[in-house]
């Protein structure tokens, strides 16, 4: 498509009032006028919203009526923020909770002085929900879905979009490809599907994804003009982040297993897991011999490479030292790979409450789903300071969102496509603080990180974690268990050294024996004759090796698979 200008022009039917429509426009000129000079950083974006908005409009066949006050809406959105008092409006610094909070009722204020105006009193209601999410998770009043006026839904995805791909005084932006792929990830969550799906077919069809133009130039700029070297530049961050070092006692211990005759391939695997660089190596070595089914968790990528394999992986990674030597990144790497092992435990410990049949692909999306804030890290020398642990995970990726237009979680996804990993495993990193859906990765793993935060003292939402527990298939009653008792859990569970060679419903009469019960219990739980339980169990015998169902139950175990 044609670059996105400046130049829009209103749409006016025929049937429509010239004098009408012509005062609608000059108001909200007005009011733009008045953001402009008020605050001339969050007027910059609005010619490019405004055009997008219009060519998403005529993509979803919006009548002229409609176009208008798409244009309207998309001129005045931000215009409650001429309210707010000047140490938030003229900010220079990050802000803080409370001066987050004054800038998120701007929706609600600009609706306010909106509906004070006959000619642009129809944008009101659009004004106020162009920060709702498709989720229910935006502001100010939660909306969620079709409830959300669908221009605000437009507006919104146009507002995030140029936000990501676009140069801003405090930061460089990532360009449009980057944007695209970043608002598709968030479809369904964050964004109406419908509209993201018309932003894709804009885009692509006009063949200028690569060439958004953005506001002065493309160069961040501080309010002096002149250019802003503390500006994070996510983009190349991304870029550059080709390999995550390696704290270098789990280094040590991985090549010392190797090293050891007659290790296990489960006590290989647990040790690559201590360390989220080792995982991401091992998992990206193993990807070019995954033929035909992807390998998304670090059991199959230890069994396919095998001990020469994973030392190939890791041997010449980088390592630090911490806590000997604490940098900035080390003291975040660190504190993201002990929130990352008890998510980890978390998981492991839910799935198996659960009874999920397979739970290595969980763990392997527990112990990555922050690897996006090491790239924020990188593109924002201030991120992660321990102040950031006041508020709630939900409420922390919003302010991500704010701040710099995309949060760590949707970093972490395009970082392992990026990476060449299963497109599961990065999308389950992508998702997990905006997932709510039954028998989803992400899912099981928002709910773990929420438990996880509980567990380390930090605030989280107590009634999103009971509804996420439901969907999950998780009483309150277990969840309590759960809270209560991953504090004092140790390490995972024992690791499986290879695939397992059991049926799903094999592994689970032979997880039903190992508690205890009988043929006949079994039998009736799972709504199956007395006749068939023993069947398999025999089957069972035959494919592990053994000759009852005692050491059946052991050779499960040891290796991992019950």
């Amino acid at each position: 498509m044609e670059a996105i200008g400046r130049d829009s022009e209103l749409p006016i039917t025929a049937s429509s009032a010239p004098d009408e429509a012509g005062l609608a426009a000059s108001t909200a000129a007005a009011l733009e006028a008045g953001l402009r000079a008020r605050a001339p950083g969050v007027q910059a974006s609005t010619p490019l919203v405004r055009q997008l908005a219009l060519r998403l409009g005529r993509e979803l066949s919006l009548d002229a009526q409609s176009l208008a006050l798409a244009d309207v809406a998309a001129r005045i959105r931000d215009v409650g923020m001429i309210a707010l008092p000047d140490n938030v409006v003229l900010a220079t610094a990050p802000l803080s909770p409370l001066e987050w909070a004054l800038v998120n009722r701007h929706p609600v204020l600009g609706e306010a002085l909106v509906e004070q105006l006959a000619a642009v009193a129809p944008a009101g209601s659009i004004v106020r929900a162009h920060h709702e999410r498709w989720d229910g998770a935006g502001y100010p009043d939660g909306l969620r879905g079709d409830a959300i006026p669908f221009l605000s839904r437009i507006i919104a995805t146009c507002d995030a979009f140029v936000a990501i791909a676009s140069d801003r005084p405090h930061r460089k932006g990532m360009g449009a490809e980057a944007a695209l792929e970043l608002v598709l990830q968030e479809s369904g969550s964050q964004f109406d599907p419908v509209v993201v799906d018309a932003l894709t077919s804009s885009l692509v069809a006009q063949a200028t994804v690569s060439r958004l133009p953005t506001p002065g130039g493309g160069r961040g700029r501080n309010e002096g003009g002149r250019p802003d070297v503390q500006s994070p530049d996510l983009k190349s961050a991304i870029a550059e982040f080709a390999v995550v070092p390696v704290l270098a006692p789990a280094h040590e211990q991985v090549l010392a297993a190797v090293a050891r005759e007659g290790t296990l391939g489960g006590e290989l695997v647990a040790a690559v897991e201590k360390d989220t660089g080792l995982t991401v190596a091992v998992l990206r070595q193993a990807q070019a011999l995954a033929g035909r089914r992807p390998i998304a968790n670090v059991a199959d990528a230890v069994a396919a490479l095998g001990p020469t394999g994973v030392r190939e992986a890791v041997s010449a990674l980088p390592r630090t030292e911490f806590p000997w030597r604490t940098s900035h990144l080390d003291v975040l790497m660190h504190r993201s790979l002990v929130h990352a092992q008890a998510v980890a435990r978390a998981t492991d410990r839910i799935a198996r409450e659960i009874k999920l049949p397979e739970r290595d692909d969980l763990l392997a999306a527990a112990l990555l789903h922050d690897i996006g804030k090491l790239v924020l890290s990188r593109g924002v020398p201030e991120y992660g300071h321990p102040s950031d642990q006041v508020n709630t995970p939900e409420e922390r990726v919003r302010r991500e969102q704010r701040e710099w237009g995309v949060d760590h979680a949707s970093l972490g996804g395009l970082l392992l496509r990026k990476w060449g990993l299963p497109e599961q495993l990065s999308s389950a990193v992508a998702a997990h603080h905006s997932a709510e859906a039954q028998n989803d990765i992400a899912t099981y793993v928002r709910l773990a990180d929420m438990v996880a935060h509980h567990a380390q003292g930090e605030p989280v939402d107590g009634g999103k974690m009971l509804e996420l527990a439901h969907l999950c298939g998780l009483s309150a009653t277990l969840l309590r268990d759960v809270l209560f008792d991953l504090p004092y859990s140790g390490g995972s569970q024992r690791r499986r050294a290879e695939r397992s060679p059991l049926s799903s419903r094999q592994t689970a009469i032979l997880g039903s024996v190992a508690a205890g019960q009988h043929d006949k219990a079994i039998a009736l739980e799972l709504g199956v004759s007395a006749s068939t339980v023993r069947s398999h169990l025999h089957d069972a015998y035959g494919r592990l090796g053994v000759p009852d169902r005692a050491q059946a139950v052991l050779r499960a175990v040891a290796m991992g698979w019950l």
